[in-house]
């Protein structure tokens, strides 16, 4: 009879402890301390080149927060990239990005940015996407981004 108790006792505390766990899941997806603005994704000029993404990437927290990773839906890879400075400039893939508790970080030409490798077809200018950021730790942050046409002003 202990046992039949005890099972219960088992089977009741893992379905308090799954709810508990899918509220602070709930409450840490919606409570992301990054908010972006602005975001585009830019086409490639030729088809078969990499896509860019820009936007306006704010820390709305009391600490730094590290982006790690992006993904682009529509996209097969992403790389957060920048603009290096080594014989000549040239842009490269870089670990992550760290913005500061208060501060507005821009992914802008010339600077900071994600590329956006092997576009599906589907994705046109008109329309748009959802860029994934992850953050160190796991956490994530998803924002729509307008596609724009290739020989749009940037």
């Amino acid at each position: 009879m202990k046992s039949i108790y005890a099972a219960t006792a088992l089977v009741l505390g893992t379905i308090a402890l799954a709810a508990c766990s899918e509220e602070s899941a709930e409450t840490e997806e919606t409570a992301s301390p990054l908010s972006a603005s602005e975001g585009r994704l830019f086409l490639p000029a030729v088809e078969g080149n990499p896509g860019v993404v820009y936007f306006e990437l704010t820390n709305d927290s009391d600490r730094a927060i590290s982006v790690r990773r992006a993904d682009v839906e529509g996209a097969a890879s992403a790389e957060l990239h920048d603009y290096m400075e080594y014989d000549d400039t040239e842009m490269g893939s870089i670990g992550v990005v760290t913005v500061q508790p208060g501060d507005t970080t821009s992914f802008e030409p010339g600077e900071l940015h994600v590329m956006a490798f092997e576009l599906d077809p589907s994705l046109e200018a008109g329309g748009s996407t959802t860029v994934t950021l992850t953050m160190a730790g796991g956490s994530t942050m998803d924002f729509e981004a307008e596609i724009m046409p290739a020989d749009a002003e940037r």
